[in-house]
């Protein structure tokens, strides 16, 4: 099945919004056995990022058709909502209703929890550049409710690791008490760095995803088809090609920056609570991951709430990872 035509995400501008409505562009069963709907539009957020998919239902309109929503993903831009019919007998109805209008419903505690373990974790990169950590580069984040947790290239001393723990809980709680209005936005690409402090990421590019076929077919436009003969070896090609790339404006890509109060701003996809205090509360953690002399990754799984696990076997390099919990 080939879908060409990206969803709509319809969250990233409106986080808060649980119930929508979308046009029902396919149903189909999966390899794997699951049943999936795809829409033109979505305010489901799908898995990614490090945060959790949204559950909830679709409802076909005028129809007692109910499909329970009980994972959510993303393949090329196309939102796939896996899930059953709460009547299998109205499979047929799903089938036979492309172009039909569908109500979207989130389900709304999910939703938040989600949101407010995001957002706990963006404050926290906030909090370890405000305590001295800001040379430590923000790695994988996983914002899930079992266990969420920011990776860290880079450790801390192990002799300062109590006394850092403290101050980023201290400094965390004191943002959350302070609070602050969050802002989603798409940019360009420079006023999306300038946003964020004066850089972005390395893997959000300056040109669009799109950029590469353009490119290309602007090369050999402007050479001819056969291109290769433009150069001596597949290394002067590429010089041509280069050349050709950079001689002709293109269009920049427009990241989506998520921006916690006064703090510079952080590329993101996913959803957020609306102001920093419905975070409420946020106590932290911190282990030390080292890579031994054999590559096996030291790691504690069932580390206790402000439990400091460090380990004493000497390193080559190493990470930091934070864990953290919220108030329910």
């Amino acid at each position: 099945m080939e879908l060409t035509t990206p969803t709509k995400l319809e969250f990233y501008d409106q986080m808060l919004k649980l119930q929508s409505k979308a046009i029902l562009v396919h149903y189909f069963k999966g390899d794997d056995g699951r049943k999936a709907l795809i829409l033109d539009n979505t305010i489901f957020h799908p898995q990614g990022g490090g945060q959790p998919s949204d559950t909830g239902f679709i409802c076909v309109t005028d129809s007692n058709l109910r499909f329970c929503v009980q994972d959510v993903r993303s393949k090329d831009g196309v939102v796939f909502h896996y899930g059953v019919a709460e009547d299998s007998s109205m499979d047929n109805e799903l089938e036979q209703g492309k172009g039909k209008e569908v109500i979207l419903q989130v389900d709304e505690s999910r939703r938040r929890l989600n949101s407010r373990l995001h957002s706990a974790g963006h404050l926290l990169d906030v909090c370890m550049r405000n305590v001295g950590f800001g040379h430590l580069e923000p790695g994988k984040g996983y914002h899930f409710p079992d266990g969420p947790f920011v990776e860290y290239k880079g450790t801390v001393p192990l002799n300062e690791l109590q006394n850092k723990q403290r101050e980023i809980e201290i400094e965390v709680n004191a943002l959350i008490s302070k609070g602050g209005k969050v802002y989603a936005t798409v940019l360009p690409y420079r006023e999306a760095a300038e946003l964020c402090g004066g850089s972005l990421p390395d893997y959000i590019h300056p040109v669009s995803g799109g950029y590469k076929a353009y490119f290309w077919t602007t090369f050999v436009s402007n050479t001819g088809n056969d291109w290769k003969s433009h150069g001596n070896s597949e290394s002067d090609s590429f010089r041509l090609l280069t050349v050709a790339l950079f001689s002709h404006p293109v269009q920049g890509s427009n990241p989506r920056i998520i921006k916690l109060g006064d703090n510079p701003g952080c590329p993101c996809g996913g959803t957020h609570v609306s102001d920093v205090s419905e975070i409420l509360s946020m106590k932290v953690y911190i282990i030390n991951l080292l890579h031994l002399e054999n590559d096996n990754l030291i790691n504690d799984p069932h580390v206790s709430e402000c439990q400091i696990w460090v380990s004493q076997i000497r390193t080559k390099k190493g990470m930091t990872k934070v864990f953290y919990t919220i108030s329910t």
